[in-house]
């Protein structure tokens, strides 16, 4: 596949059709150019290149500006146009728990989103810091869950959430977790803990939060996913409430 084919693709998955991506190259690899230029390049009408120019300028993908009494048209940095998808991104991240709300009220089916690859266990914490309602619950073999998160990252959001004011109560295995204060520590960080005996084992992190389940599966497996699903979400925290109650402070 050649790279403007590939680069075709990618403008249509960012929303551009077909034609107005092929403009929008065009012009890139001008610089700037008149409506003119582009036609004869195109081989396209000047209201056909004009309709579109006028779309692209509407969405940002290009400027006009005048030299003299010439009008061209300017196509946004390559640059410009990676901070403008990942501005787009971080609106979406914002926004999703009001698309997920709205989709919980039309359609009461359940959806999994599965990640893999080294950030996959990211999106579980991103996805708490956003859905999480004051608090979030977990069952944590914390030693093999820091496997499979960057510790650096794991501190910084252990800061994130306690400055949003997210409290949480984990149970976990002594034999797999971390003695460090910022993952033991208790007051300090809005966490309570509690021990399963030993001999009920742990290979994977189940986060229940909100009506999401977030689940991180050991490094052999390599995965993690999200469960969108009201009743599973009610039902697991029954259980952690019920083994929280039995589950022993040391």
């Amino acid at each position: 596949m050649s790279s403007k084919t590939t680069l075709l693709a990618w403008l249509t998955q960012a929303g551009l059709d077909e034609q107005r991506a092929n403009i929008y190259l065009a012009a890139l690899s001008k610089g700037e150019a008149s409506a003119a230029d582009l036609a004869k390049e195109l081989k396209m009408g000047r209201t056909t290149i004009y309709d579109n120019l006028r779309f692209l300028e509407e969405r940002g993908f290009v400027q006009t500006l005048m030299r003299g009494k010439r009008k061209v048209f300017v196509p946004l940095h390559p640059k410009e146009l990676f901070k403008k998808i990942e501005s787009q991104k971080d609106q979406l991240k914002d926004l999703l728990p009001d698309f997920l709300a709205i989709y919980a009220n039309q359609d009461k089916r359940p959806f999994v989103q599965l990640f893999t690859g080294p950030f996959a266990a990211r999106e579980i914490y991103e996805d708490i810091l956003r859905s999480a309602k004051g608090e979030y619950v977990y069952f944590s073999p914390a030693a093999l869950t820091l496997q499979n998160i960057d510790r650096k990252y794991i501190e910084q959001w252990i800061g994130r959430r306690v400055k949003a004011g997210i409290k949480s109560r984990s149970l976990r295995v002594k034999s797999k977790s971390v003695p460090q204060a910022i993952f033991s520590e208790e007051t300090k960080y809005l966490r309570q803990i509690k021990y399963l005996p030993e001999y009920v084992d742990l290979n994977s992190t189940i986060y229940i939060y909100g009506e999401n389940v977030g689940v991180i599966s050991t490094r052999k497996e390599g995965s993690c996913f999200i469960i969108h699903s009201p009743d599973m979400a009610y039902s697991l925290k029954r259980i952690f409430e019920f083994l929280w109650g039995i589950g022993s402070r040391s």
